[in-house]
C-alpha cells in the first residue's frame, strides 16, 4: 500500500511541477481510505488543473489502491440480501382452495331419490338439504391442523355466521370427486355434474305431471280403497318411494317446491292441491285416478345439453326427442337454496 502512495504522489507532483514558481501551494486531496498531501511551488497552477489531478488521484486510487480482500468485503455485504433469499427455505403454500369444491353434490349411489345433497357456489357459500326436510347454510374456508407428529393437514371446513365450524372434510387428492365428513366419514358425497341435476329435475316435473294426470301415473295405488270428492274419484296411494316417514301428500309437495319455481310451481301446486287427497278419518294420501288427459315427457335417456350457463341460471335440452313433444327445454335459475325449472318449452 504505501509503494502504491508513493507512485501516485510522484505522478501527482510530475504533473504539477510542469512549470516551476518560488511559492508552495498546499493541495489536499481527499479520497477513501487515505488523504494524499501535495506540496506545489508553482502558485500559477489553475484550479482545471487542480480539480483534474484530484480526479486523476481518486480514479487511480480506486482503481489501483482498494485491496482484492476490500472488493470482497464491499461485495459480501451487497449481496448478502439475495443470498439469503436464494439460499432460504421457500414458504409451504396451502395447495387447496374453496374452489376445489364449487358444483353439485349428492350421497353416493342415491342420486335423485330422498338423499342429502349439497352446492357449493363460487363465492364459497355452501348449501347443504337435507333428505329429511331442511336447508343448512354456510360457508367455505380451508383450516390448516397440526399433528402431533409435526406434519399439517387441511379441511375443507364449513363455517356458520357466528364464525362455528359444523361440518369438516379432510383435504385429499385433486381434483375433488368424493368428500366424507369427519375423521370417519360420518356423512359422504360424490360430485355430480350440471347435466345430472339437469335430468333429475326434468324427471321429476316428468313424474309429478304424470302423477297429476288422472290416471294415477306409475304410482302404486290400492282400487279397492276410493273415495270421490266434487265427482272425481281418488284411490289410496300406496307406493312407498313417496309415503317417506308417513308424509303423504306433503312428500308430493316437498318434490315440486324441489323442482320448479316462479309461476311454475304456482300454477303445479294447485294442479297438486286438485290431484292428492287426504282421508280425514286416518290422514292417508289418495290420488285423483278420474279424467285421465295428456302430460309432457322429458326424454332424459341419453341426458341433456347444458347452454347459457351463468352463475344464476342455465338453460338444459333433451339430447332425445318423442314424436308427441320433440325435445324438452327447460330454463333454469338457483333461487338461492336449488336449481330449480323456471320455465319450460317442447319442441
Amino acid at each position: 500500500m504505501k509503494k502504491q502512495m508513493m507512485i501516485l504522489t510522484a505522478a501527482i507532483i510530475g504533473v504539477l511541477f510542469t512549470g516551476c514558481g518560488s511559492d508552495p501551494v498546499q493541495i489536499n486531496v481527499n479520497i477513501p481510505t487515505a488523504t494524499v498531501v501535495t506540496t506545489v511551488s508553482n502558485t500559477a497552477v489553475t484550479t482545471e488543473a487542480v480539480s483534474a489531478a484530484e480526479t486523476a488521484a481518486v480514479t487511480a486510487v480506486t482503481e489501483s489502491t482498494v485491496s482484492t480482500a476490500d472488493t470482497a468485503a464491499v461485495l459480501t455485504v451487497s449481496e448478502q440480501t439475495a443470498a439469503a433469499q436464494t439460499t432460504a427455505a421457500p414458504a409451504v403454500k396451502c395447495p387447496y382452495s374453496a374452489d376445489d369444491l364449487v358444483g353439485e353434490w349428492s350421497m353416493p349411489g342415491t342420486f335423485g331419490t330422498r338423499n342429502n345433497t349439497m352446492t357449493v357456489r363460487p363465492d364459497g357459500s355452501v348449501i347443504l338439504r337435507y333428505a329429511a326436510g331442511g336447508t343448512r347454510f354456510g360457508k367455505l374456508r380451508i383450516d390448516k391442523e397440526e399433528h402431533p407428529d409435526g406434519t399439517a393437514g387441511y379441511w375443507y371446513s364449513v363455517y356458520d355466521d357466528d364464525n362455528t365450524a359444523w361440518i369438516g372434510f379432510p383435504c385429499s387428492t385433486l381434483p375433488v370427486s368424493r368428500i366424507a365428513s369427519g375423521q370417519d366419514g360420518e356423512m359422504e358425497f360424490v360430485r355430480v355434474s350440471l347435466e345430472d341435476v339437469a335430468a333429475e329435475k326434468m324427471n321429476n316435473l316428468t313424474f309429478l305431471m304424470k302423477s297429476m294426470s288422472g290416471g294415477g301415473g306409475d304410482l302404486e295405488t290400492d282400487a279397492n280403497h276410493t273415495m270421490t270428492v266434487d265427482n272425481q274419484t281418488y284411490t289410496l296411494v300406496t307406493d312407498s318411494r313417496f309415503v317417506i316417514n308417513s308424509l303423504g301428500k306433503i312428500a308430493f309437495e316437498r318434490l315440486l317446491e324441489e323442482t320448479v319455481s316462479g309461476s311454475e310451481y304456482t300454477h303445479w301446486k294447485a294442479v297438486l292441491d286438485d290431484s292428492f287427497r287426504i282421508s280425514e278419518p286416518d290422514g292417508q294420501t289418495y290420488v285423483i285416478t278420474s279424467k285421465a288427459h295428456g302430460y309432457y315427457t322429458f326424454e332424459t335417456g341419453h341426458g341433456v345439453t347444458i347452454t347459457d350457463l351463468t352463475d344464476t341460471s342455465f338453460t338444459a335440452t333433451t339430447n332425445d326427442s318423442n314424436q308427441l313433444d320433440g325435445k324438452g327445454i327447460a330454463h333454469f335459475v338457483f333461487d338461492g337454496t336449488n336449481w330449480k325449472i323456471k320455465s319450460y318449452e317442447f319442441r
